[in-house]
């Protein structure tokens, strides 16, 4: 056997053995998204939350505005920031253990500050390890359910989303409950358990098992060509005992004579009962040169054909020259489990990994990427946007190294410091950062600052709401529109942001309590853009295979951007005694972040172009064109 024929031998063999992966776009599907739901509605609803325990720190530990919003927004950007370490731990050990585990930390954080005598103590307990425990639940959620969906990925993924409006809707007048019942210490040992049950829901994150592919079954050893035209011929014989075969007894008088006839030019073998053509392939050759016809008796017609090829018959088929090798992988199924597909040292497969599909972070239709068009089918397009990356040999520790490959691998890919010498890249990211860093700046201190103006609690409690109902009405709207062929995401994105930063700048001016739930209406619709759209924007900008590197170095921008903005806002209110500049500046901050958005299609087009001409060119002219130039 030739090394070809050994290459395709193999190739066949690995293509039958090798399991599939394919969403089910359905089915348990729907329990992953309602799961992803009420770990979005409880993370969020308690991080949007904050601003019912600000006022309540304040008299009890006496301290300024500032230190006590550190609280809010550690816990809000380490929920943000983790993103590239939770990223590598779901690729490593699943969705499940990962959202499980945050869920515990999360928990316990909250039990913690029961016991906090100092706001130092809530910083770390509260801020720190709950934002971190929240960042195990949050991005795991939403992943789960990318996993899960291809084509209906756009809805699934928006009714998913949608809980962290509908968290902050139900959970803020809850909360404020709870504080007048129970005091802030009894509030948090009371969402300490409600966290828990992300526990529950984690576990529902089931990750898909391969299928196998369907193979057929292996035909039985070939046997000799003349005894399998005499058994073809007795065959026929035995239907038409009372009448000769006309022209199978003339061809098949003479075996040596039919023999020579059946041989064809490429050394392939074929015959035909009752006008059906079988073929022997026993040198890759697959033609017909003779027919043995059948003379009906009594103008009857003929038995059919699955008479005629029935279990006495299929000794006489012909071989395969693969039945060997699809014996062989058939045989091998049995006894493999999905752990054989599993890199040395890793703890599931690797065609499981989340991250190891380039489309895993995005939230809209697949209609919209151009790798999804130009592919003929799902199994091509999962084939495409799939990547698994080589193993690399190591001359560290090898039990280190292999137990944490596709950690590193991840953190290799989300972490990628080569994106930051692209503009498109350097804008967006700024963008991101501006926005951030007055996006919580209103979930933190509205509630206080209507306090201060004579509004009661509770009704500065429905303020915290109304964010949440428009925030949710804001991610299904911009869901819908974006899944529309020729509908510019970045567009209605500076749009939203313009709008709601300028709601936010000119609300220090409003003090009618109707007007503020106005504006919370217009600011809980404009940031719901924001965060429905960020993936899509990345993509349209930067293409599909740039898309975790953007999303893990803007999680990284957008955290640090939260971790300052709440406690700048604050240090103003306690040098002036008034929210009026802190909103005036978040809400300034979130407009030029939209407004320098706008020309963003227009540099990545000439990135782009500049790109591809750089590319196109040989690098020795380059060089030249360079020293030429100095």
């Amino acid at each position: 056997m030739t090394n070809d024929q050994q290459m395709e031998e193999q190739k066949k063999e690995s293509e039958e053995a090798e399991p599939v992966v394919e969403p089910p776009d359905g089915g348990w599907g729907w329990i992953v998204v309602m799961a992803s739901f009420m770990c979005n509605a409880i993370v969020d609803g308690v991080i949007f939350s904050f601003g019912i325990f600000l006022k309540e720190f304040t008299p009890v530990f006496n301290e300024s505005k500032a230190k006590i919003a550190w609280i809010g927004s550690l816990q809000a950007g380490c929920y943000l920031m983790a993103g590239p370490i939770v990223s590598a731990l779901a690729n490593t050990y699943g969705c499940r253990p990962v959202t499980i585990a945050g869920s515990i930390v999360a928990a316990v954080a909250f039990a913690l500050s029961y016991f906090a005598t100092s706001v130092n103590f809530l910083i770390v307990s509260m801020g720190l390890l709950g934002g971190i425990g929240f960042g195990f639940i949050f991005l795991p959620a939403i992943v789960t359910v990318g996993f899960y969906f291809d084509q209906k990925r756009a809805l699934a993924t928006g009714i998913a989303v949608c809980g962290s409006g509908v968290g902050a809707f139900t959970l803020a007048p809850v909360v404020q409950i709870m504080v007048n019942e129970y005091g802030w210490q009894g509030c948090l040992l009371v969402l300490s358990a409600v966290i828990l049950n992300c526990m529950v829901f984690g576990s529902f994150f089931r990750p898909l098992e391969p299928k196998r592919k369907p193979e057929p079954l292996p035909p039985e050893p070939a046997k000799p060509l003349l005894l399998r035209i005499k058994e073809a011929r007795d065959m026929l014989n035995k239907w038409d005992s009372d009448e000769s075969v006309s022209n199978g007894l003339l061809i098949g008088q003479n075996g040596s004579q039919f023999g020579s006839q059946w041989k064809n030019s490429n050394g392939s073998n074929s015959h035909s009962v009752k006008n059906k053509t079988y073929t022997d392939q026993t040198s890759g050759g697959s033609n017909t040169d003779s027919t043995i016809s059948h003379a009906e008796s009594n103008n009857s017609p003929p038995p059919s054909y699955s008479e005629v090829v029935s279990s006495d018959m299929l000794p006489c088929l012909p071989s395969n020259p693969y039945s060997e090798v699809a014996r062989r992988a058939s045989s091998r199924w049995e006894r493999r489990s999905p752990s054989k597909f599993l890199r040395k040292g890793s703890c599931q497969p690797e065609m499981l990994r989340p991250f190891y599909r380039q489309d895993i972070l995005f939230s809209a239709s697949l209609l919209r990427l151009p790798e999804f068009r130009s592919q003929p089918d799902m199994k091509h397009y999962h084939a495409s946007v799939t990547k698994i990356p080589k193993e690399v040999e190591s001359s560290n520790n090898e039990l280190w190294y292999h137990c944490s490959s596709a950690m590193t691998d991840t953190f290799r890919q989300m972490l990628d410091l080569s994106l930051l010498t692209s503009p498109t890249f350097i804008l967006l990211a700024v963008s991101g950062f501006l926005t951030l860093a007055g996006f919580f700046v209103p979930f933190i201190y509205i509630i206080d600052r209507a306090v201060l103006i004579g509004i009661s609690d509770e009704d500065a409690t429905i303020l915290l709401s109304t964010i949440g109902i428009t925030n949710t009405v804001g991610r299904v709207f911009s869901g819908w529109m974006s899944d529309r062929p020729h509908i510019n995401a970045l567009f209605i994105n500076n749009c939203a942001l313009v709008l709601g930063g300028v709601a936010t700048a000119i609300s220090p001016f409003i003090n009618n309590y109707y007007l503020l739930i106005l504006y919370c209406a217009i600011f809980g619709f404009s940031i719901a853009c924001f965060a429905a759209l960020r993936s899509i924007i990345a993509v349209d900008l930067l293409g599909l295979e740039k898309l975790t590197n953007a999303f893990g170095l803007l999680l990284l921008f957008q955290g640090i951007a939260t971790i300052i903005g709440s406690p700048v806002a604050g240090f103003f209110f306690d040098l002036t005694g008034s929210y009026d500049a802190s909103f005036f500046i978040a809400g300034t901050l979130i407009s030029i972040s939209g407004l320098m958005c706008f020309p963003l299609p227009k540099i990545s087009r000439w990135e782009k172009s500049r790109k591809s001409r750089t590319e196109s060119v040989p690098p020795e002219v380059i060089v030249t064109s360079e020293m030429d130039s100095l």
